[in-house]
């Protein structure tokens, strides 16, 4: 299914301008209750300037590249269309893009998704921005979404947060534990970097379902098939991402606690039925927690965790419905 394009024919020839920037952290607290000396936030806005402002925000291998991670919704006349929003990402803070992390493969700072959104906080003061039309968040962007929406209070319009909740859920934390075992326990360079592939191996298989997997790959010759797509994943894994900042942001995702009633505009909150890391259970509960201005949309895919990038249709429409909907008080 396809995602929902929106016509626009005054301002079809029109290229939406891109801004790059660093951010630089001066005497940055984060809540380990250390400070980030010389950090930065690398960010980018995708849009005219003074169109409305939407935070996007993505799971822990996504930047500020939304063309990239995001390229099914982020776009011209897509659901997140830069012609008429300005789209504002950035690269994580512990990550392996240009934001301040681990080097050379160092053991990195905690870093909580409350320091994440606080440092997007800074960067929407230092952009200007009085008000924010909405921030959308799936997977980690919607941990670190749900604090922004609560350090921004009245500023924000409507908060989208697609595949978490305020806390972590039991399944979750064991699989992203056995995920990063390996990585703690190699003692070489080596073992580090076949580890941290297993690890994102592991990860992946918790993104989708089994019958997902049965569908795409049941009458296939493994070696062929679903072993490979998963030596794939871990291998490209590998030419992007180093072990200490998969260990940094899965202990990030792990320890995420969020304030459902400190968020006070509208919330749209999409749960996947299959999801195996936040199940609808826990994403009724963050609703009913938030109070009468949540609301749940369910959605069901063979895809799981992953139907934030892969159900192109149903995200889009979700996205479409609540950036139209009025804010109320």
């Amino acid at each position: 299914m396809t995602a929902i394009r929106i016509s626009n024919p005054a301002s079809a020839d029109v290229s939406p301008a891109f801004k790059r920037g660093v951010l630089r952290l001066h005497g940055f607290n984060l809540a380990c209750g250390l400070q980030l000396d010389g950090g930065v936030l690398a960010w980018q806005c995708w849009g005219e300037p003074h169109a409305p402002a939407v935070v996007v925000l993505g799971g822990i291998s996504a930047g500020r590249d939304l063309a990239g991670w995001w390229a099914a919704q982020c776009g011209p006349g897509l659901a997140l269309d830069p012609r008429r929003h300005r789209l504002i990402s950035v690269d994580w803070i512990g990550g392996s893009d240009a934001s301040t992390g681990p080097r050379n493969d160092d053991e990195f700072v905690p870093i909580d998704s409350l320091d994440q959104a606080n440092a997007i906080l800074l960067l929407l003061n230092h952009l200007g921005l009085a008000q924010v039309d909405a921030v959308v968040g799936s997977s980690y962007g919607g941990c670190v979404g749900q604090h922004l929406a609560s350090l921004l209070g009245s500023r924000l319009a409507r908060l989208i947060v697609i595949g978490a909740a305020h806390r972590a859920s039991p399944w979750a934390l064991a699989l992203r534990t056995l995920q990063r075992a390996g990585i703690e326990s190699a003692r070489t360079a080596q073992d580090r970097r076949s580890a941290l592939a297993r690890a994102r191996q592991l990860a992946v298989l918790g993104y989708r379902t089994p019958i997902g997997l049965e569908s795409q790959f049941g009458e296939s010759d493994p070696s062929s098939g679903v072993l490979s797509w998963l030596a794939a994943h871990g291998e490209r894994f590998l030419t992007r991402f180093s072990a200490s900042s998969f260990l940094c942001l899965s202990r990030s995702l792990d320890h995420h606690q969020g304030d459902p009633g400190s968020i006070l505009a509208p919330t749209t909150i999409v749960a996947i039925a299959e999801d195996l890391l936040v199940p609808v259970s826990l994403a009724g509960d963050f609703v009913r927690r938030i109070g009468s201005h949540a609301r749940l949309r369910n959605i069901s895919s063979p895809f799981g965790h992953d139907a934030f990038l892969k159900e192109e249709g149903a995200i889009a429409r979700v996205l479409h419905d609540a950036l139209i909907t009025e804010a109320v008080a």
